[in-house]
Parts: structure tokens; sequence; C-alpha cells
């Protein structure tokens, strides 16, 4: 019998040793523990995709992060993404990210992040990237990037509470027109424009509960997807010629009768707007999660393509 229970405890604490690194998705150097690094799958054309991770540093003196490197990408940079007087902005910095001791550093979107850029083979969902992370003291780990649906949050973490991005989604609005033509552009003016930074909102298309709406803002632009909740628009994520697509549409929650017709009607009154302004449309790299966050528990990076 204790022969038997030998073999079972064996067993099982051999099965847990094997389990337990891909379900804790964590890794360590020196005194840097670093918690279930992420990425989103990316959309039909997009080069940019965003890294997510928590950095917690148990040691006694500071550390910092100073750059990453994957065989994925052209580059990672390191980036900080903030709300600036209304407008979303997205700086790198040079001097990387400090890590105080004692404490965690949760990169996650809306605040902190790495960004692949030039990716050449976009992320699909359910795979893993692999990246080199350095630090200034503790040096250089290999980790492993879990990557989720385009539109999910962290795999395995979906109940991590990161905040609304930018505060935005919280917003008390006004009832709105029922007129998708007049209540689309409110919603987006009332959440990113303000008195020196105006918001131009054109064209906006409509199919059935979903709508995607071209803006720009002091030589920036993208295109939003909006989706109706009983009476009320929300703005479900901003990003840029990925939302040209019927297929990334479908990535997005519409079904193909959706996906195929709005992606028909944007084609359809884009064909009247300038090249200026759809260059513009098209400089939006990344993908904003931002009150459709509400509905998949994550959010995504919010590129300041205009610099």
């Amino acid at each position: 019998m204790k022969s038997r229970i030998s073999r079972f405890a064996t067993i099982v604490i051999a099965t847990l040793a094997f389990v337990s690194p891909a379900l804790a998705h964590e890794f360590k150097v020196g005194d840097i523990d670093i918690g279930h690094p992420y990425a989103r799958a990316m959309l039909p054309g997009a080069k940019v995709g965003g890294g997510y991770l928590k950095l917690t540093n148990e040691g006694g003196t500071d550390d910092r992060l100073v750059s990453a490197t994957s065989d994925r990408a052209g580059s990672i940079q390191l980036h900080e993404m903030k709300i600036d007087a209304g407008v979303m902005i997205m700086r790198e910095l040079q001097g990387g990210i400090v890590i105080p001791k004692g404490q965690t550093i949760e990169l996650k979107p809306g605040g902190y992040h790495v960004m692949f850029m030039n990716v050449q083979q976009a992320f699909k969902e359910g795979e893993t990237v692999k990246a080199t992370l350095t630090f200034e003291k503790a040096g250089s780990v290999e980790v492993e990037f879990s990557v989720g649906s385009p539109a999910g949050g962290a795999p395995e973490m979906k109940h991590d509470g990161h905040a609304k991005h930018g505060d935005h989604a919280a917003m008390q609005m006004p009832p709105q027109s029922a007129d998708p033509q007049e209540a689309i552009p409110a919603k987006l003016k009332a959440a990113f424009a303000t008195a020196d930074k105006p918001l131009s909102v054109a064209p906006v298309v409509v199919q059935e509960d979903w709508a995607i709406a071209g803006w720009t803002q002091e030589g920036r632009g993208g295109r939003a997807l909006l989706k109706k909740k009983g009476d009320v628009w929300s703005i479900h994520l901003c990003s840029g010629d990925g939302l040209k697509q019927a297929t990334a549409l479908k990535e997005m929650g519409l079904s193909d009768n959706d996906a195929s017709a709005l992606s028909a009607k944007l084609a359809e009154a884009e064909a009247h707007v300038d090249a200026k302004t759809l260059a513009l449309f098209a400089s939006f790299e990344g993908t904003v999660m931002v009150e459709g966050a509400e509905d998949h528990g994550g959010h995504d990076v919010h590129k300041d393509h205009g610099k």
C-alpha cells in the first residue's frame, strides 16, 4: 500500500513540476520576477504589436529594464502611453523603465508597455513570441509572450482588473441622438476633443449595431470601431487600416454578414475622402481597446503615430 501511495505521490509531484511553469508563466533573472508576459493577436496588415507583463524587484536596490529584442520584430521599443490634455500620446522611454526596490511595475495597456516594431509575421492567437529582456543590473533573460485574441485580455488573466483606458470609458455621457451620424461624432468628441485640440470625425458608416468612424486631430488620425448597446453607442476600439478589412472585423466579433457589409460601406464612403486624410487614417499603428475592453477584460496599446 505504501508503495502505491509513494508511486502516486511521485507521479503527482512530477506532474505538478511539469505543468507549473506553463500555468504560472513566470520568469526570473537576478532579483527581478517577470510575471505573465502576453500580447494580442495582430490585425491583418498591422506591423506593430504591444507586449505586457509584470516586473517585481525583490532586491535591495532599484533596477531598470533597459532594452528588449526579438527575432519576430525589427526592433522593440519601451513606451509609455498617457492622456495629455485629453489627447492620447505615446512616447518612447529612451532611459528605460525603472523598477524600484521592493515594488512591482505593471506594463499594461494605457501605461508602460513594450512595442514590437516592424513585425513581418503577425502574431496569431495561441502562439508564443520569444523575446529577450535586458535589465541594467539583473542582466538578460529570454521570456515568452502568450498571444491572446485580438479583442481579448491577457490569456488566462481576463480577470486582471486593468484600469479603463484613460478613464474615458467611465465618463458620464449625455443622452445620445437617435441619429448615428450625430451620436457617433458627439461620442468621439466628448471622449477625446479639447478646446485647443478639436477632433474631426468623418466619414461615419453604420451596419446594424456596429459602426466605423474616421477621425483626425492635431496631425494624427485613425479609425474607431463603435458598438451599439441598447440605444447607446460605445467606442469599442481604435485602429488604422486593419479596420478596412472584413476579416479583421470578424476577429473583432462582427458576424460574417455585418463585417462584409461594413467593410464595403467604408470603402464606398472613403472613396470620396482626400488622400491626405486617408493617410492620417492609415497612420494609426496598433490597436487601442477603449470601452470594448469591458467586454473582453483587457486593453491594448495606442501608438502616437503622429510623431
